[in-house]
C-alpha cells in the first residue's frame, strides 16, 4: 500500500506516518519543513511544499493508492488553508486515478446524519463567534470532498489529547458531551484503518474514545 500523508509532521499527522510505517505501507510524507519530520527520512518520500500549491500536491499524490489529509489550522497558515487544499488534493486525485481519502476535520463540521442537540446547537455557535472562518474553512472542504466522487471518509473527532494509543475507538453519528475526547494516537488508528477498511466510506462519522 502506497499512501500520501498530509500535514505530516501536525500532532496528529506524525502518529498516522509513524502508524503507516510499522504497517509495512510505502509513505510519502508532504511537509513544509522536512526537519520536523519525527521518523527517519530516509524511511518515506518527502515532498517539501504548501497544500495551496497545486504542483506539489500532484506531486506528492501520484503513484499513490490512497491519501490521508491530517492537514489543519494553525496561526500562521492561510484562512482558506483547507478549501484550497480540497480543490488540489481531488484534483490531484482524479489526474492520478486515486480513490480512497480519508480525511481529518472536527466534530464542529456538520453533517445531514447529525442529531441535533441543544449542546450541539450552543458549541456551534460559540464555533462562530470565536472560530468563524476556521470553521467555514472545514465545512468548505468537507462539502467539496462531499461532490468530489471519491471514495472519501470524514473523520470528525471531538477535544484531542496526546494520550496513549488504546485500540479502543467508537465510530459513528453520535451526541458527544463535553468531556468526549480520543487521543491522536487512537484517531491515527482509525484513519489508516479506513483506507483499506469501506464501513465509512462515503460517510462522516465522529469519533471518541
Amino acid at each position: 500500500m502506497r499512501i500520501a500523508i498530509f500535514g505530516s509532521t501536525g500532532k496528529t499527522g506524525k502518529h498516522v506516518v509513524e502508524q503507516a510505517l510499522e504497517r509495512g505501507y510505502e509513505v510519502t510524507a508532504f511537509v513544509r519543513d522536512p526537519s520536523k519530520l519525527t521518523v527517519d527520512p530516509e524511511s518515506v518520500r518527502v515532498v517539501q511544499g504548501d497544500a495551496q500549491d497545486a504542483e506539489a500536491v500532484a506531486k506528492a499524490v501520484e503513484g499513490a493508492d490512497a491519501v490521508i489529509s491530517a492537514l489543519g489550522q494553525t496561526p500562521s497558515s492561510q484562512k482558506d488553508l483547507l478549501t484550497v487544499s480540497a480543490d488540489h488534493i481531488v484534483a490531484a486525485m482524479k489526474e492520478h486515478g486515486v480513490d480512497r481519502y480519508v480525511t481529518l476535520l472536527g466534530a464542529g463540521v456538520s453533517d445531514p446524519k447529525d442529531y441535533s442537540s441543544l449542546g450541539r446547537k450552543f458549541m456551534l455557535g460559540l464555533m462562530k463567534i470565536f472560530a468563524r472562518h476556521i470553521l467555514e474553512d472545514a465545512q468548505n472542504h468537507a462539502d467539496k470532498v462531499r461532490a468530489s466522487g471519491l471514495d472519501w471518509v470524514i473523520v470528525r473527532p471531538p477535544r484531542l489529547t496526546d494520550g496513549e494509543r488504546t485500540g479502543k475507538v467508537e465510530a459513528g453519528y453520535m451526541k458527544l458531551g463535553p468531556s468526549a475526547t480520543i487521543s491522536r494516537a487512537d484517531l491515527a488508528t482509525f484513519m489508516l484503518d479506513s483506507v483499506e477498511d469501506d464501513t465509512w466510506v462515503g460517510q462522516a462519522p465522529m469519533v471518541t474514545n
